[in-house]
């Protein structure tokens, strides 16, 4: 695989609605295929794997999920036979054949219930039936492929529902299952989101799930002797300066780098999960997110360095979060306070957004998401240290969080102090504030009847519009 120019193209489920998007898809092939060796990531077919989960929880409650399967059915038969015609036949027997398997995990689960290695198992066929179906189509249409799911070589842990990968293995398994496939010339058309552990049993890779199969690849393909690049179909052009939802003249970024991607990602960008990131920053593979829809070279890189100068680079918010306060003079005199909320919030799977903490110790800030809200206050009041008089739990609902990413803010004086006296000049009040110590990264709470007002004001403050 030496000097080879390798191109993963992760296909989401938003382009395979219809005959017209599976046709568009081969004219993508054929405009790279020419100068890349190409590997296919493949996403389950729009709400595919909702409906799964839904299936899952009702067959655990004993309730009827027929409607839902054989909704999926028909949803995949419908696609079938509109791009295959006369070759659709052994697909959607295909298709048959792994609706009864669903079936059987099903029924499995009505018996016994349903456990986080079930629920993987049942939706990793949202997957499995949208790759295998567009491998076959690619093959009616002339294009060598062979279908690959991910399990056969993408080893990770063992946590259900939210794996990582296992790099040292997953290399081992990619050089004998992936890399002869391209040696011969042909397309690997891979299952995303789906992987399995050492014991074989499937596990699947959480949010962002097909865009984190795509960098995992890149990762064990990636030598120092080749090229490897990614892209990321999608149904944007990529990630804009701010929420269009509140910003309605926001702009495409042309380019960020993988720290700006991250904080974006963390932060409500929902296009890029932080973690696809992690895979391939040390070996700064560039990764492009691209618009299926519209014929345009508008697009999001994302790369190790950029040559813009501008401080802030975007925008992100959570629009629907608890802020949570514990305060009380015991805490200065108690070692491990904030250690101890923590472990708390960890044991019970609350995630933590963010933390603020006064100077003077009395007192910690943090933000959970809105359904956490309730759960987090009643743990620490009926807690055996923070339930005891000396402390006070405050929770408020009705907060959004904000945050102002770019990487040249630490060396730029005075950002802060613009983001705050912007605001304050418009008479929104901080509720909380945090920065870590990287600077590229300003984060605060607001009120959320403020949230679409902060950020048109800092869009403008910070010419992100």
């Amino acid at each position: 695989m030496a000097d080879e120019s390798i191109l993963i193209m992760k296909i989401g489920g938003s382009c395979l609605r219809n005959a017209e998007d599976f046709d568009k898809i081969v004219q993508i092939i054929k405009n790279y295929h020419s100068r890349y060796k190409l590997v296919l990531v493949v996403s389950a077919l729009s709400g595919v794997t909702d409906l799964l989960i839904q299936t899952a929880k009702r067959s655990e409650k004993k309730e009827d999920y027929n409607d839902l399967l054989n909704g999926i059915k028909v949803k995949h038969e419908k696609i079938v036979k509109e791009i295959l015609k006369d070759y659709h036949i052994p697909v959607i027997e295909y298709l048959e054949d792994n609706i009864k398997e669903i079936e059987k995990r099903l029924e499995d689960c009505v018996e016994y219930g349903l456990s986080c290695a079930k629920l993987d198992s049942i939706t990793s066929y949202g997957e499995i039936l949208s790759t295998f179906i567009l491998s076959n189509y690619l093959k009616n249409r002339g294009i060598n492929t062979v279908y690959l799911p991910a399990n056969s070589f993408l080893v990770t842990d063992d946590v259900y529902n939210d794996a990582l990968p296992l790099f040292d293995i997953t290399k081992k398994m990619v050089k004998y299952k992936v890399i002869p496939i391209l040696e011969k010339g042909f397309i690997p058309i891979i299952t995303g989101f789906i992987a399995r552990n050492k014991e074989g049993h499937i596990t699947t890779l959480g949010r962002g799930g097909s865009d984190f199969t795509a960098t995992i690849l890149a990762h064990c393909l990636k030598k120092d002797d080749n090229d490897v690049r990614i892209i990321l179909w999608k149904d944007v052009s990529g990630v804009m300066t701010a929420s269009p939802k509140f910003e309605p003249n926001a702009k495409i970024i042309d380019t960020l780098t993988y720290a700006e991607a991250k904080e974006l990602a963390y932060f409500g960008a929902k296009l890029l999960h932080p973690r696809c990131i992690y895979a391939v920053e040390d070996l700064k593979i560039p990764i492009e997110i691209r618009n299926f829809d519209k014929e345009t070279n508008e697009h999001t890189l994302i790369v190790d360095k950029r040559e813009e100068h501008s401080i802030v680079t975007g925008l992100a918010q959570i629009e629907n979060v608890a802020m949570i306060t514990v305060e009380g003079e015991a805490m200065v005199s108690i070692p491990g306070t904030a250690a101890k909320i923590f472990d708390l919030m960890g044991a019970n799977n609350i995630n933590v957004l963010m933390i603020s903490q006064a100077s003077s110790e009395n007192n910690i800030t943090f933000l959970v998401t809105l359904d956490d809200g309730d759960r987090a206050k009643d743990l620490l009041i009926q807690s055996p240290l923070f339930g005891k008089k000396w402390f006070k739990i405050k929770r408020e609902l009705n907060v959004s969080l904000v945050a102002v990413v770019g990487e040249n803010m630490g060396g730029t004086p005075g950002v802060a102090g613009r983001i705050f006296s912007a605001l304050g000049k418009k008479k929104i009040n901080i509720r909380a504030i945090a920065q870590g110590s990287s600077e590229i990264n300003v984060s605060f709470i607001i009120l959320r009847k403020d949230l679409r007002r902060t950020i048109n004001i800092l869009a403008r403050e910070f010419d992100l519009v």
